[in-house]
């Protein structure tokens, strides 16, 4: 294996926010655009995205600090695939439902101004999943109260990024702002994390 790739696969284990942000990239853009082609309806791409998403966020989870100290908290038994199975299905219906406000928030207000559109539909999906994912996060922290407004400022950033115009094909403001998306709320996940260990 390329001494490169042998690097960054090892950096990626020892680095929770680099995992983070991966799954972030991975999740929003492969789910968002799974679930646009998505050709059943509109409302598809919030349950692709949010199962997609909430796959890969939990893949940065695993073998971290974070799942460690909140095993015991995100279950009332602590079975191993429980934390899992209650991220996963809390991130899909966050999405889920979160979608079908932001889109027709977005697409009255796209009549006016598509940049306000983007922000507010883009606010309310990641409101929507972090307030699913709170629902977790709550009985670990006092500070999980931050969970939700990085969530809502980091998707209106991310929706907002997403009017970039763009190469055809490739999704620079997509994937721009969910790397933006996951290292802010990487960054308060770590505290929130942090507080339950001092």
């Amino acid at each position: 294996m390329p001494m490169l790739i042998e690097s960054f696969l090892y950096e990626l284990r020892q680095r929770f926010l680099l995992r983070w942000v991966l799954a972030n990239v991975v999740g929003w853009t492969v789910g968002l655009y799974a679930g646009v082609l998505n050709p059943v309806c509109f409302a598809g791409t919030g349950i692709i995205a949010g199962l997609v998403l909430g796959a890969a966020q939990w893949w940065a989870l695993r073998g971290s600090r974070v799942v460690e100290d909140t095993t015991y908290s995100l279950s009332d038994k602590p079975e191993p695939a429980q934390p899992s199975r209650r991220w996963i299905t809390l991130t899909f219906a966050g999405a889920a439902v979160g979608l079908i406000p932001a889109a027709i928030i977005g697409g009255v207000v796209f009549l006016f101004a598509n940049g306000l559109a983007a922000l507010l539909a883009g606010g309310l999906l990641g409101a929507a999943v972090g307030l699913a994912q709170w629902i977790l996060l709550r009985h670990i922290s006092q500070r999980a109260a931050l969970w939700l407004a990085v969530n809502t400022l980091g998707g209106a950033a991310c929706g907002l990024l997403t009017i970039i115009p763009i190469i055809r094909g490739l999704p620079l403001g997509l994937l721009a702002g969910a790397a933006l998306f996951g290292y802010a709320t990487g960054r308060v996940l770590e505290v929130i994390v942090q507080e339950r260990n001092e």
